[in-house]
């Protein structure tokens, strides 16, 4: 997305996007969100990075996918993710045995 594109939407200057993105600019609170929804990124990783440190970046990026996935693609995904689970299962019972 173009930064001057971002910044409408957001509804900023771009250059004060400029600076957060090059100078490292701290945003206002009311700024930050609105780019963390814009963009769809993650909350958790602005306001509380313990629980995205705790997570593989596999698994912050799955994460983040899920949430931008539509709606009615959810129950394939929620298949794939139930038939891993399962063969992982099975595979624990196969050890165990």
């Amino acid at each position: 997305m173009a930064r001057k594109t971002l910044a409408e939407m957001v509804g900023i200057e771009w250059r004060y996007l400029a600076n957060i993105e090059n100078q490292g600019a701290i945003p206002s609170l009311p700024v930050m969100i609105q780019l963390i929804k814009v963009c769809g990124l993650p909350v958790e990783r602005y306001f509380n990075p313990e629980i995205m440190r705790e997570e593989s970046a596999q698994r912050q990026r799955v994460s983040h996918k899920l949430k931008l996935c539509p709606e009615q693609y959810l129950p394939i995904i929620e298949g794939a993710i139930d038939g891993a689970l399962k063969m992982e299962q099975t595979a624990k019972q196969k050890e165990d045995a």
